[in-house]
């Protein structure tokens, strides 16, 4: 029993065959070559064009974190400036309000002591008045008693 043998590769049965099977072969795999280099060039291509993408997001995203980092430094120091505007406005009413509520402490005690003063020359205008009263009473009986001597 004889059986010819069978193996997974192909072999020619005859020598032109063979030729022509290993020059289809080569332009086949010559053609494979040239297509996977366009593939890998594809890919190539492919992954720059993704880094790149990824890159310019991540410059988008830092330069957007930048923005309102910079918004919120910049709402941050007007609202201190807010602040201290309305803290020294504040003071300053305060001050005026103090200074007109010693103005007026003032002017009160002013007053106070003016209605003192004149309180004082009252009572000695009467002092004086009835001094001289007094004396006149006194000179118009003396005057009387000298002339009732005589």
């Amino acid at each position: 029993m004889s059986a010819t043998a069978k193996s997974n590769s192909p072999i020619a049965s005859t020598a032109t065959k063979s030729r022509d099977w290993t020059k289809a072969s080569t332009l086949e795999l010559q053609s494979g070559s040239e297509d996977e280099s366009d593939i890998l060039d594809a890919k190539v291509k492919e992954h720059r064009r993704r880094k790149q993408v990824k890159r310019k997001e991540k410059q988008r995203r830092e330069e957007e974190q930048r923005r309102v980092r910079e918004e919120v430094e910049a709402r941050a120091r007007e609202e201190v400036e807010h602040a201290k505007a309305e803290a020294e406005q504040k003071a300053r009413e305060e001050a005026e309000h103090q200074a007109h509520e010693q103005a007026e402490k003032d002017r009160v005690e002013v007053q106070w002591m003016a209605a003192e003063v004149a309180a004082r020359q009252r009572a000695l205008a009467q002092e004086a008045s009835k001094k001289r009263v007094r004396e006149e009473l006194e000179a118009g009986l003396s005057d009387d008693w000298r002339e009732g001597v005589r």
